[in-house]
């Protein structure tokens, strides 16, 4: 059995790819770039002083100061408004924040200018962390940061109270205890990415004093107080604590003294938040075993699993922990866009047209399985994982956005009739804000992985990849064309030793064309990638690819004639006019579409027997103008026009229709 298990671990070892660094990468599709502007646009316009506010009363307060000095500390500002900076939850934006300004520091598509403002941000922010953690020294607190507010003189008495109310099981969001460890999460999850992605020794600094309060409380728990406090929302902990060992580790055996001497311990604090109860269960494959769990906690916990998997690879149970859950939640949670999700929470397997709403596809679940699948294929080299990932950028994290004003959506309704509402500046600081000033600064993550003897093009984004060895662009742009165009170029006096692996696409219809300069090859193809070997690219080459695209035809599980429609890479939705769109709160300060612009999502069959004939046929009912992403349906009762839905941002829209004949 020992035997099995170390061959096991080998094949997977051999199987690891890394994404190219965000900063060897730069997005020059139009589009994007222009989601990346102006998402650094809102983030610069934020006041720091206001996203420190609670940090610096916290601090203060655990020092002692009086009032009038704890105005001076947090420089006359206040939080946020909203009822989440300024509530229980207060602080998970700056986690956010920090990490997506790490990231756009990293990016080579900023101006120098942004570029300059986003680094002074970040410095500032970091030193200001670094002032607030200072002043814990020699509390019973030291190292502890966080941003929540404080509803009563308890909690002003007590700064940690929320953390001691979760161990004991209280969790009312306005009174006792608002998710504190999902909100120390993205605290941490931020520090890490401070250091990684814009080698920030000062970042490291103050995340592993934070590590170490983390790691003295988590280990001071009893297995039934550990049990309670993972019953409470706590997002991806294991996953930033694995993170961080992994950032010390790597510093120690480099030889770097910027590690932390007790840093094994965040590594066994890390496994308190593995979760392997229901690890088991998902792996077992019980039937509804994710009915009525928060997604968005439920996925952060098995990338966690995962990262205890890229931790220490003999943990291969963790790795198939995580690719089990991957698996239930396309299979049986899935809709088109690659969203998942009714009101927050997985429902019963396979059932998703009967929870087709307003408030479906939270827009971190998205942001999470995306990250999800990214680091499952950098382990396995499954090629599933890079198809997800392609449609779930296209058409979810995209479609997330508005182009016009860069604030993004917190649910993306599935039920039709419904549109896209947005965050405002300062005043919807939602999770899904946070997530969406990350998703907007990693455009350039995911398109290119490599190893020693391959390099693996992941996604047809227009692009230009940089090393000291060669560079790699793509030009394509599927809305105007199905060609794409590759340019391998070495390094003056170097070659290029690596085969070049073409993903072959889920949506291609038929065999795509491949040329390497003006002839035409046929290509190994392997695991779903075409292989352009090293001797072919090793002195530069110009490969061109034609992708041939059409429609196709997407039901669900639980409606057998309804159906979504794709056209190559793009889910396609129906235009539905601005007449009726409305909003309305929902939930905790959360604002929702509230009107239909339709009464029914029925469309009758006229041209066909039977739905099935129709679908058949597709393409003589769903036509493309020409020159132009705009689709006429034809065929039916109903005069509809489709259009790419990530740039649905304007109107009410229709994904999924019910067909009748």
């Amino acid at each position: 059995m020992r035997g099995n298990k170390i061959r096991k671990v080998f094949n997977i070892m051999k199987k690891c790819y890394r994404a190219a660094e965000l900063s060897a990468v730069k997005v020059t599709d139009k589009y994007y770039d222009e989601a990346l502007c102006i998402e650094i646009k809102n983030m610069l316009l934020l006041d720091a002083d206001r996203l420190l506010a609670g940090f610096r009363e916290t601090a203060g307060l655990l020092a002692g100061k009086s009032e009038e000095e704890l105005v001076s500390l947090m420089k006359g500002k206040r939080r946020y408004g909203g009822d989440w900076e300024d509530g229980l939850i207060g602080g998970h934006t700056l986690g956010h924040y920090i990490t997506a300004l790490a990231q756009a520091v990293a990016s080579p598509a900023l101006s120098e200018e942004d570029k300059k403002s986003v680094l002074d941000r970040l410095d500032y922010m970091l030193s200001a962390l670094k002032e607030c953690q200072e002043l814990t020294k020699g509390t019973d607190e030291e190292g502890f940061i966080f941003g929540a507010a404080f509803p009563s003189k308890a909690f002003r008495d007590n700064p940690v109270l929320q953390f001691d109310n979760v161990e004991k099981g209280l969790s009312q969001p306005f009174e006792e205890a608002w998710v504190p460890w999902y909100t120390m999460h993205k605290i941490l999850s931020g520090l890490n990415a401070s250091f990684k992605l814009a080698g920030k020794e000062l970042g490291l600094d103050v995340a592993n004093s934070l590590g170490m309060w983390i790691a003295d409380r988590a280990l001071s728990w009893s297995e039934e107080v550990n049990k309670t406090v993972l019953s409470i929302e706590y997002g991806g902990m294991n996953d930033c604590l694995y993170e961080l060992y992994q950032i010390n580790e790597c510093l120690k055996k480099s030889g770097s003294s910027l590690y932390h001497p007790e840093f094994e311990k965040i590594k066994e604090a890390a496994h308190r938040f593995d979760e392997t109860e229901l690890f088991e269960k998902v792996l077992a494959g019980e039937k509804n075993t994710l009915n009525n769990f928060h997604a968005n906690t439920t996925i952060p916990k098995f990338i966690g699993a995962l990262a205890r998997y890229e931790t220490d690879k003999n943990e291969v149970k963790y790795l198939e922990y995580a690719e089990s859950f991957w698996d239930m939640v396309l299979s049986k949670h899935t809709y088109v866009t690659g969203g998942n999700s009714e009101d927050e929470h997985f429902g019963e397997d396979n059932i998703l047209d009967a929870e087709r709403t307003n408030v479906n596809n939270e827009t971190c679940n998205t942001y999470n399985m995306l990250k999800f699948s990214r680091r499952l294929f950098a382990v396995t080299g499954k090629k599933k994982y890079l198809d997800y990932a392609e449609r779930t950028l296209v058409n979810a994290i995209m479609a997330s956005q508005n182009h016009e004003t860069g604030f993004s959506t917190y649910f993306q309704p599935m039920a039709t009739g419904f549109q896209k509402v947005f965050n405002t500046l300062d005043g919807n600081f939602w999770c899904c804000t946070g997530t969406g000033y990350e998703n907007f600064t990693k455009l350039q993550d995911g398109i290119y992985f490599g190893r020693e003897d391959e390099i693996i093009i992941a996604l047809y984004l227009a692009s230009e990849y940089c090393t000291e060895d060669f560079s790699i662009s793509i030009d394509a742009d599927f809305t105007k064309s199905d060609e794409v165009k590759i340019c391998v170029k070495p390094v003056a006096g170097k070659e290029v030793e690596k085969d070049l692996l073409l993903r072959k696409p889920t949506w291609v219809m038929g065999e795509p064309e491949i040329k390497v300069g003006e002839d035409e090859i046929s290509p190994e193809e392997q695991d779903g990638f075409y292989i352009i070997p090293k001797k072919t690219v090793k002195n530069g080459c110009n490969i061109f690819l034609k992708l041939p695209m059409g429609i196709t035809c997407h039901n669900l599980q639980d409606g057998a004639d309804t159906y979504a429609f794709m056209y190559g890479p793009y889910v396609l939705s129906a235009r539905l006019g601005v007449a009726k769109m409305k909003t309305k709160g929902h939930g905790i300060a959360v604002v929702v579409a509230a009107e239909k612009a339709v009464e029914s999502d029925e469309v009758l069959v006229t041209k066909e027997k039977s739905v099935q004939d129709f679908i058949e046929n597709i393409d003589k009912y769903l036509v493309k103008r020409e020159g132009e992403m705009e689709f006429d349906l034809a065929g039916t009762d109903r005069n509809l026009n489709f259009t790419t839905h990530y740039n649905q941002y304007s109107e009410s829209y229709g994904i999924y229709w019910k067909f009748k004949a």
